[in-house]
């Protein structure tokens, strides 16, 4: 009762102030509430298969409020009429939490050249009941893109980007960090919007506290999109060296990532699209732990589409396969599944995006823990306009598994919405 109170009188405080200020050019306003929910199987199935940096991306995974009502305000300025400034301030408040976000954006032309700036600081704090891991903190983050044109098609790019947390209290667990880096690239444009773009990045990361957690990556990576007669093809791929500041190299890797679609039309209303995940990790040799593993991902959809929606049916199979040594229990599996992917768009008024999988994975070795299981996994995304200046934004994901033993099945819920007015 006592958050139901704040959320009204903050709502109806940014109300009253946006009414007395609505008149001002470049000025806009946005108030509402929402709704936040990660069940705890969410983040322990979540972890990135990367033991270094275990802690620090199950707290990135909790940055958002866990099972709360919010309310939430924010002021966006935008002093030119062409957008090419756009600086937002918002504010998040719980029963537990409070939370101040500053956005920044600008789209700047230097004569022939472009430059992209985006800023980011988000400050969190815990004000009510016993704290935790990662409750309190600040992150900040930066990034500048330079644009040169070499001619007409072809673009270089330079882009510095650099970010940090500050935890209120250090403890073993929550340990702050900075992370900075540069992209060099080229950007190709073909005839019929389709395009290219090659990068060689390099990233650091220093963790005081924790110096093991300190790491330098390095790698090529690469994205086409292409449109042709009877379709598009859109690839990324990504090579990526990561060493970690810890001997005998651990944790150290070599990671290969490729993710490719194509959609292929069959006449006027129907189509076929593929789909293709690859993730290969080579550890080093000497690595004491860890051991190299690779997954692929294959989907195979037949569709139909009209103006505003698009239906596609199919399998989607999916395989993990480790270099098990003698003493490890293999985590190897191949799972298959059936895919409906539905899409739906009014202009202006509805975007509906929802995702269903049915299948079972199979395990090459099971024990106590890891078992075989059936599993029913959705995704929605939808946005809607109620009416004018009333949005409605929901993000929900569940997976339901059915083990050989029952008492390894569970169920996993993410919920994230916001109800917001604009004026």
């Amino acid at each position: 009762m006592r958050s139901a109170r704040v959320f009204a009188l903050a709502i109806t405080v940014f109300v009253a102030g946006g009414v007395h200020t609505s008149e001002a050019a470049g000025f806009s306003y946005k108030a509402g509430v929402g709704y936040d929910f990660i069940s705890q199987e969410y983040f322990l199935d979540s972890i990135v298969r990367d033991s270094a940096d275990a802690i620090l991306t199950q707290w990135s995974l909790r940055t958002d409020y866990l099972d709360d009502v919010k309310g939430l305000m924010s002021l966006t300025v935008t002093p030119f009429a062409d957008r090419r400034v756009e600086l937002t301030a918002r504010y998040e408040q719980t029963r537990d939490f409070f939370r101040l976000k500053f956005l920044s954006d600008a789209r700047l032309k230097l004569g022939e050249t472009k430059l992209d700036l985006t800023g980011k600081v988000d400050w969190r704090q815990r004000h009510d009941g016993p704290s935790s891991f990662g409750d309190s903190y600040v992150f900040g983050y930066s990034r500048a893109k330079w644009t040169v044109p070499v001619d007409a098609s072809l673009n270089g790019t330079v882009q510095v980007q650099g970010e940090f947390v500050s935890f209120d209290s250090v403890t073993t667990t929550s340990v702050n960090y900075f992370r900075g880096g540069a992209k060099i690239g080229l950007e190709k444009l073909f005839e019929d919007f389709s395009f290219a773009d090659v990068r060689l990045t390099f990233l650091a990361r220093e963790v005081p506290d924790s110096t093991e957690l300190s790491y330098i990556t390095y790698g090529l990576e690469g994205t086409y999109f292409g449109i042709y007669d009877q379709g598009e093809l859109d690839v990324f791929g990504r090579l990526e060296r990561k060493d970690y500041n810890q001997t005998g190299g651990r944790n150290d890797y070599w990671r290969a990532e490729v993710d490719g679609r194509n959609k292929i039309r069959l006449g006027e209303r129907q189509f076929t699209s593929q789909a293709v995940e690859f993730e290969l990790t080579d550890y080093d040799p000497t690595d004491p732990v860890n051991v190299d593993y690779y997954v692929v991902e294959v989907t195979l959809l037949l569709g139909f589409e009209a103006l505003d929606y698009s239906i596609g049916i199919g399998p989607e199979l999916e395989a993990l396969h480790e270099g098990k040594e003698d003493f490890t229990i293999s985590e190897d599996y191949f799972e298959a599944g059936a895919k409906v992917d539905f899409d739906f768009m009014k202009l202006r008024r509805l975007f509906l995006s929802a995702e269903s999988v049915t299948g079972h994975r199979d395990r090459e070795d099971n024990n106590e823990l890891l078992t075989d299981y059936y599993y029913e996994r959705l995704n929605l995304i939808a946005d809607a306009t109620l009416f004018k200046g009333l949005a409605l934004n929901v993000l929900f994901s569940t997976e339901w598994e059915w083990h050989s033993i029952a008492t390894n099945d569970s169920r996993i819920y993410l919920l994230a919405s916001n109800l917001t007015y604009s004026f």
